[in-house]
């Protein structure tokens, strides 16, 4: 999900990208000119979730194996604070 404008964050910029010339006439041939930028958003949007989702996995590894006592008490954490 694409955070709200501010006066600090505009609401979009301009970045110049270079793509294979064959997937971005896929792309043009599937969207409208401007649903070129909405598909490479949405791409870049999967992709930093994906980045971050590596990056607690990572750490959960580093941190070595959960046991079921962790996650039982993590479980009851979770459920107190409803």
């Amino acid at each position: 999900m694409v955070a709200e404008p501010t006066p600090e964050t505009p609401l979009a910029v301009r970045r110049s990208i270079s793509l294979p010339a064959d997937l971005a006439a896929e792309v043009e041939q599937r969207t409208d000119k401007n649903g070129f930028s909405a598909v490479v958003a949405e791409a870049l949007e999967h992709w930093v979730a994906m980045a971050k989702l590596r990056e607690v996995v990572e750490d959960n590894e580093a941190h070595g194996h959960v046991t079921d006592a962790d996650r039982q008490w993590a479980e009851e954490a979770w459920a107190a604070s409803a």
